[in-house]
């Protein structure tokens, strides 16, 4: 296998299968969905504790079995604010936390951003903050900022494979762009965009974000639609949108020519050409029917 495979499952959740790694980032599976999914990831990463990132009962179906290996965490998932239900609401819950509740404690590993948010302190300073290797893989987290405190950040991760030369930024659920991520600035093959500048008034956020890092390509993620095929149920975040063509062309419209978008479909999984690190948009016809409903209404008149 020299392509390498991504997929969006819905909300934040998004896995990549090299050659010879298989990772997640925040997976949330429902239904189907979750009653199939076999622990085929080595590395899973999560961006931050809130429910629809850190999923206890999908984590538990993937932090088992001979292939996996570690899941990495942000401080919170561990030592979350307390007391849990005034710092998050209905985020994130008493039966969720720490994740060590439902994965073995030897299997977990507390990351901490290596790029900070001026915002929140440059004078902080956290153990493990080192660019981490594994095998063929190097790891880089940068702060997020989705309701942290200046003690426990929240995570994005760089995850760069060197022999097959492409980067993944999943950024969790950053809101604000800041200085120090132009340190990632041409080594970001493929952008796993959130919500960053989403909404009047914050365009420009997504601008400097773009800017700041120049991506290869960008994928839109972080929102449901009303198909039935999407991975996420009704009722279960995030909102719909209610024109996903539409909420693209937005995104397209604000980034311009700075980047490309890719627009993934939820559930879909996605071959990228390499070492080209295109896209195959592959895609196959298929009928919903064997008689056409108005041959079967002809017939019978």
């Amino acid at each position: 296998m020299d392509n390498i495979y991504l997929r969006w499952w819905g909300c934040g959740a998004f896995d990549v299968r090299f050659n010879d790694i298989n990772i997640t980032f925040d997976p949330y599976l429902f239904n189907q969905n979750l009653a199939e999914i076999e622990p085929i990831y080595d590395y899973i990463f999560i961006s931050h504790e809130h429910f629809d990132h850190c999923h206890p009962e999908t984590l538990r179906k993937l932090c088992k079995g001979s292939r996996f290996k570690k899941l990495f965490v942000n401080a919170g998932c561990i030592t979350p604010a307390q007391p849990i239900k005034e710092k998050y609401g209905d985020a994130a819950f008493e039966r969720d936390l720490p994740i060590t509740k439902h994965v073995p404690p030897d299997k977990v590993e507390i990351l901490y951003p290596n790029l900070l948010d001026a915002a929140q302190g440059l004078s902080r300073s956290f153990n493990g903050t080192e660019t981490l290797k594994i095998g063929n893989i190097s790891i880089d987290t940068i702060e997020s900022g989705e309701n942290q405190s200046p003690n426990l950040p929240t995570n994005g991760y760089l995850i760069s494979h060197l022999i097959q030369d492409i980067s993944i930024l999943h950024t969790g659920d950053l809101h604000e762009p800041y200085p120090a991520l132009e340190n990632l600035r041409g080594n970001v093959d493929i952008l796993v965009h959130m919500k960053l500048g989403l909404g009047d008034g914050v365009s420009h956020r997504l601008v400097e974000l773009v800017d700041l890092i120049e991506p290869r390509f960008m994928i839109p993620t972080h929102y449901r639609t009303d198909r039935k095929s999407d991975p996420i149920p009704v009722g279960h975040w995030p909102p719909n949108v209610t024109d996903e063509n539409a909420f693209i062309e937005s995104i397209r419209e604000i980034v311009g020519n700075k980047t490309r978008i890719l627009p993934f479909t939820a559930g879909i999984e996605y071959e990228v050409k390499m070492p080209e690190k295109e896209i195959n948009w592959k895609w196959d016809w298929f009928n919903t029917w064997t008689i056409p409903p108005w041959r079967e209404t002809n017939q019978t008149e």
